[in-house]
């Protein structure tokens, strides 16, 4: 584990955009036993915007992932707007006086695409983004510039990895950010999340964390990634900005949103097979990480105190 903190290290200082001062992310990092409470009480707001329309959700789907995990997937991602989960990020506001709204939009028939390997199974982060690129200009994603997030989930063998921050399963599960290189002048927010199958001592909270033998819809891909797709999800709609000049709840100066309570889960239930849950959706059963509550009202840049939760109703 030492090697791993080593690397991380190293990648984060070499960045060209870690010049804010002190180490942050915008990556779910790999669970470390013992060292994932919140790294602080607080978390820093740069001044810049949030995501306050209603958000639209986009997969590509990348490589082989089956049927099951991807039901798994498409059946939260469909139901996750409007509940008292997602609701937590509606405490996020910006110096405009704009707020996260609890609404996010899911059509697996519009909103989804299979991309079967064209990239091959060794991708690196400027491939994720042509992969995106490509399925918006074959008219298999709409171009969503405003209110898109755009999510590349690779499959359990592929291997990904970005230049600035490391690689899946050794440094991240997942991360995110904007991209000017997407869409030729427009700013595209995307994100990576990795089947956490490939890793799960690393990347999936019931293995993990509990050392469950399963995970709530008995499947380790389709449950570990919802989790992670929730951890940047959260940090793309409050920190759109992450590595730009104007980035706002996070800003490269503390974690973000999802980085205060990476790996957390709250009180929790023992599903009928033995896994822990922490969230029922539609009667289905979830294990997703808590997320970081800030005050509703703020006064502008500077850091501000809250609290790891799961729900807030």
């Amino acid at each position: 584990m030492k090697s791993i903190i080593f690397a991380l290290a190293i990648s984060l200082s070499s960045c060209a955009f870690a010049q804010k001062g002190q180490p942050a992310s915008h990556f779910t990092k790999i669970y470390t036993p013992g060292i994932e409470a919140p790294v602080s009480a607080s978390i820093y707001y740069g001044g810049g915007p949030v995501m306050s329309g209603s958000t639209n959700l986009y997969v590509v789907f990348y490589g082989s992932w089956p049927t099951k995990s991807v039901n798994i997937i498409n059946g939260y991602l469909q139901r996750l707007g409007g509940t008292h989960y997602y609701n937590v990020n509606t405490t996020y506001s910006d110096t405009t006086g704009a707020h996260i709204q609890n609404v996010a939009h899911y059509n697996p028939t519009t909103n989804s695409y299979n991309d079967n390997y064209s990239m091959g199974k060794t991708v690196t982060d400027a491939e994720v983004q042509t992969i995106i690129s490509n399925a918006i200009a074959g008219g298999h994603l709409p171009n969503d510039q405003t209110n898109g997030i755009y999510f590349v989930l690779t499959a359990k063998d592929v291997s990904e990895s970005n230049p600035a921050l490391g690689s899946f399963c050794v440094q991240y599960c997942g991360y995110h950010g904007p991209s000017n290189s997407i869409v030729t002048g427009e700013t595209i927010k995307y994100a990576v999340v990795g089947n956490p199958a490939q890793c799960s001592s690393g990347c999936d909270g019931n293995v993990a964390v509990f050392r469950d033998a399963t995970t709530p819809n008995g499947d380790v891909g389709g449950d570990g990634t919802i989790s992670i797709m929730f951890h940047e999800l959260s940090e793309s709609v409050s920190d759109p900005n992450v590595t730009f000049s104007n980035g706002a709840w996070g800003d490269l100066v503390t974690g973000e949103s999802g980085d205060m309570c990476n790996f957390t889960f709250g009180t929790t239930k023992i599903a009928a097979n033995g896994s822990h849950y922490n969230e029922t959706i539609n009667k289905t059963n979830y294990l997703i990480q808590q997320m970081f509550k800030v005050p509703t009202t703020i006064n502008g840049i500077g850091y501000y105190t809250g609290t790891c939760i799961t729900a807030l109703k």
